[in-house]
């Protein structure tokens, strides 16, 4: 998988450069502000997947961690009450009486 990582990095650079010198000929001075946003977006798109590689923070990329104590906590918080407020949501289904 880390050569797959270099190659969309590498990917992710030749766009960046190369989108607002192709973008000039239609868009004019405005494929300046359009290349900035492309780079915002695909460079944070490539480090948000380059996080997913390892989500716990076992390798690297310390800033981008799931913390695992921090995500039970909030699972577990009120978790009694909306199993109680999903019940009663629940149809109930009637058993037939044997005749």
């Amino acid at each position: 998988p880390l050569a797959y990582v270099q190659l969309v990095q590498i990917l992710v650079d030749t766009l960046v450069w190369l989108a607002p010198l192709s973008l000039y000929s239609k868009l004019g001075s405005l494929s300046i502000p359009l290349g900035a946003l492309l780079t915002l977006f695909f460079k944070g798109q490539l480090e948000v997947s380059k996080s997913f590689l390892d989500p716990f923070g076992n390798e690297g990329y310390p800033g981008q961690n799931i913390r695992v104590d921090v995500l039970v906590s909030e699972l577990n918080f009120g978790a009694a009450s909306r199993w109680y407020q999903a019940a009663e949501c629940l149809p109930i289904r009637k058993k037939k009486k044997k005749a």
